[in-house]
């Protein structure tokens, strides 16, 4: 008994050091801080639904063919309890100046409506253009 104590007190100083140490994972904001944010009110499309993967796809995914190497990707980058974070990444869009296009989507449950509600939605891009092409940037393509 007294060692599972001992480990508890170990584990408990354990976190408390990380967390002086600022080793803290990033909040949320901070991961939006290099996007552009985007007004929930000029998104067409449903922003509640059972799955915030489908969600993304159904309002950011291109449906459809399209030319060339294009390629879409849906990653989960965060799952904790009411929330969750959602990339979508997609290359070689046929437009000559845009490279990619990249979005962050941040999901919270409602337990009373028993929904996802998308929350918050952040865009970067990629130019053909620029001097590096694999930068993500909030800047327009030109």
């Amino acid at each position: 008994m007294k060692r599972k104590s001992n480990l508890l007190l170990l584990g408990l100083g354990f976190s408390l050091s990380l967390m002086v140490m600022g080793c803290t994972p990033p909040s949320d904001a901070d991961q939006f801080a290099d996007y552009q944010l985007l007004n929930l009110d000029q998104i067409q499309g449903e922003l509640r639904g059972d799955n915030p993967e489908a969600m993304t796809l159904e309002l950011f995914g291109i449906k459809g063919e399209v030319e060339g190497n294009f390629s879409q990707d849906i990653k989960v980058l965060s799952n904790q309890g009411f929330n969750k974070i959602v990339m979508l990444t997609q290359m070689n869009l046929p437009d000559d100046s845009i490279r990619g296009m990249r979005y962050l989507l941040e999901f919270e449950f409602s337990q009373s409506e028993g929904k996802w509600l998308l929350s918050q939605v952040g865009r970067q891009q990629s130019c053909s253009r620029s001097e590096n092409s694999t930068d993500w940037t909030t800047e327009s393509c030109l």
